[in-house]
């Protein structure tokens, strides 16, 4: 059992070099987490490729990947051609560990033989510029290279598919960089050598033959007319192999999907499915010696050399990954008959609406590399709490930015602030319309002023000079930067949101070698001015352990204020790009969170606020038409009487603080109220409750 010893911290500058060489042992801080909410393990997912071979295991209902280019977010060959191999089981990518190691390639041609259980891989581009002419075999487990007697030429571009009426591999064509060598010859393999064909007739016999002809080529076995089919959509021919001659077969309509598509063969309708390409983004079929162009409602992101493959168990063709010049795919669509439908990508939505507290209690949490994180806010707009019993690994990215501003169209749309972040400001409508400059000011106790003259920036949001501690007591997101002035005839920009706030903590270790994200938004710009940029929000780790090589990124943007990083643990081995700079202790005792602090406005001009309020100018939660002074009363819970409340309003004239600097105090009484009776400007604006005290664990 795990013993809660905090005499142990005032040991701590003693015991960390024994710490280092102990890195497994279970050390005092405990998260609290009860387990209750079981593992946080999202699927994972294959980083970005193309270009990879690739095939379907039917015996073991995988699919298979080997090598390929990867890319970063720009569509720039970052992390070079990748010696991995990777499956996928229809819900969730792994990266295998093999025991033979296999060089890296691009361009080589994979099929699945079902006789003897394997996947077969032929030829292809080493990462170093070599053209191969290796045939590899996949069982599942590992890599074995076989050394045929007779193989085909070194090449790359090759196509192959499993010829189900005899029991064989065919392989056609391919090209070879040196000389500019274009083969369209034919071969086969059964399981042990290779075997050269000598069809009277070939594709692309006659001329002409390039390297667009195989880099446009795609093969397939229609299983039910025991043939292969061949189509090159750059050329618009298609042939088909009934394993002893090619046929090329006429036709007037021909596909044209753009460059370097794919096919398979839907065994289910029995046709040949050529998938969209890289330009026209066009889904054709093929029956009857006929091709057909498809409408399907729903048309996946344009791509070219992504994976295509029949999933035998889920009985539909499935498109992963891929490349179209300028944006990645990182995702999978299946293909049903009739139309498109999204499976999955690399991003997960984590819902907190089920939980208004905000606190979810793990075993352990794995952001597998490869996927970003993102957040749907529950109604009170709480940060995120998560406690783990167990390990914590963060490999993915993890985001609660605060979001840019919007363009100030009239449509009363802000920048929302991330998780437990505040929302920007609104931008001024023009002058000759509204009849003021003043643009709207930042949520939040930070949040930056509206720009006040003609053509006036917006403030920007404010994190540190305005709330919060080293400590990060309470967890709290950033603030929302001011709307900017307008002009006399163009609308001030947007201001930006604050960043959000997340507090991992975990019993055991948090290695961090992806990012987490709480940035401030951008602001926009109105033709009239800038809006002011949102403050980054709150990052706080706390463990036995913290480390990792990623990133803790929680800063403001386009001028707005710092947010605040801070780790926590007896050993802090965390080499990674932290920004602002961290503060570090071992961890401290934090406040039970069952008893968290709750400071909201009940009441205004006796009218009730339903809680949570949303806050949202273009839906006001109180309308009222009080002349006089208006009633706001504020309501409390788990907050010492007699602690001082400010009220924060901003309204079309500017942002009002009550009390004034230097006012009487309203502190909250007895019952936890305290009241405020004030002139409130005519016209949209926000009410926001604003509280500090000591918490004494």
């Amino acid at each position: 059992m795990k013993t809660k010893l905090y005499t142990v911290l005032r040991m701590l500058p003693a015991l960390l070099g024994a710490f280092q060489s102990l890195s497994a042992q279970d050390l005092p801080y405990s998260s609290g987490s009860t387990g209750a909410d079981g593992p946080l393990t999202p699927p994972a997912y294959m980083p970005h490729r193309d270009g990879f071979a690739y095939a379907y295991d039917a015996t073991r209902n995988r699919t298979v990947v080997f090598s390929g280019h990867g890319r970063g977010e720009t569509g720039v060959q970052t992390d070079g051609i990748k010696p991995e191999t990777w499956t996928f089981d229809g819900t969730r990518w792994a990266l295998q560990t093999t025991a033979t190691f296999v060089s890296a390639r691009t361009a080589a041609a994979m099929v699945f033989d079902p006789v003897r259980n394997e996947c077969v891989m032929f030829g292809g581009t080493r990462a170093d510029g070599v053209i191969l002419d290796e045939t590899w075999t996949w069982n599942g487990t590992d890599w074995t290279k076989k050394t045929p007697a007779v193989s085909p030429e070194a090449r790359t571009l090759v196509k192959m598919a499993w010829d189900s009426q005899n029991n064989r591999v065919i392989l056609f064509g391919g090209h070879h960089p040196t000389g500019n060598v274009n083969y369209n010859d034919t071969w086969t393999w059964n399981g042990v050598t290779w075997t050269k064909l000598s069809p009277t007739t070939n594709p692309h016999d006659g001329g002409g033959i390039s390297y667009y002809y195989h880099d446009h080529d795609c093969m397939v076995w229609d299983s039910q007319n025991n043939r292969a089919v061949l189509t090159n959509v750059a050329f618009q021919k298609t042939w088909s192999f009934n394993g002893t001659a090619w046929t090329q077969i006429p036709g007037i309509i021909h596909p044209a999907v753009g460059s370097v598509p794919r096919m398979i063969y839907d065994p289910v309708r029995e046709e040949v499915v050529l998938g969209p390409g890289s330009s026209q983004n066009q889904t054709w079929t093929y029956r009857n010696d006929e091709w057909t162009l498809r409408s399907p409602a729903t048309v996946p992101q344009h791509r070219y050399s992504y994976g295509f493959i029949w999933d035998g168990s889920m009985q539909k063709a499935l498109m992963f990954n891929g490349f179209n010049g300028s944006q990645l795919a990182t995702n999978t669509w299946a293909w049903g008959g009739t139309d498109w439908a999204f499976v999955q990508g690399n991003s997960y939505l984590f819902d907190m609406t089920a939980r208004a507290s905000g606190i979810w209690n793990f075993t352990n949490i794995d952001i597998p590399t490869g996927l970003t994180l993102t957040f749907r806010k529950n109604a009170p707009n709480t940060p995120v709490t998560w406690l783990a019993t167990q390990n914590v690994s963060i490999r993915g990215n993890i985001f609660l930015d605060g979001s840019d501003g919007p363009p100030n169209d009239f449509s009363g749309a802000v920048a929302n602030g991330g998780l437990g972040g505040f929302d920007g400001g609104l931008g001024a409508i023009r002058f000759d319309v509204s009849g003021t400059y003043i643009g709207a000011g930042g949520q939040g106790p930070g949040g930056g002023e509206g720009g006040t003259t003609a053509g006036q920036q917006g403030g920007h949001g404010d994190y540190n000079g305005s709330y919060g501690n080293t400590l990060i007591q309470p967890l709290i997101g950033g603030s929302g930067g001011g709307g900017g002035a307008s002009s006399d005839n163009s609308n001030g920009g947007n201001g930006g949101g604050g960043g959000g706030a997340i507090m991992i903590a975990s019993s055991r270790d948090i290695t961090v070698d992806g990012g987490i994200y709480a940035r401030g938004g951008n602001p926009s710009w109105g033709g009239g001015s800038y809006g002011g940029g949102g403050s980054g929000g709150a990052i706080k780790l706390v463990a036995d352990r913290v480390g990792g090589t990623g990133t803790a990124d929680a800063n403001g943007r386009s001028g707005g204020g710092a947010g605040r990083v801070r780790v926590e643990g007896f050993y802090r081995p965390f080499a990674s790009e932290v920004t602002p700079m961290p503060s570090s202790t071992a961890p401290t005792l934090a406040p039970a969170l069952a008893n968290t602090p709750l400071l909201m406005i009940a009441n205004v001009a006796g009218e009730a606020v339903v809680q949570p309020p949303s806050g949202a100018l273009t839906s006001p939660d109180v309308v009222f038409s009080n002349t006089g002074a208006v009633a706001v009363q504020v309501v409390s819970t788990n907050i010492p009487v007699g602690t001082p409340v400010q009220l924060r309003l901003t309204t079309p004239t500017g942002v009002i603080l009550l009390p004034a600097v230097g006012g009487t105090p309203v502190t909250l009484d007895a019952t936890g109220n305290a009241v405020f009776n004030t002139i409130i400007p005519r016209g949209q604006g926000t009410l926001q409750a604003l509280a500090e005290f000591n918490v004494t664990p």
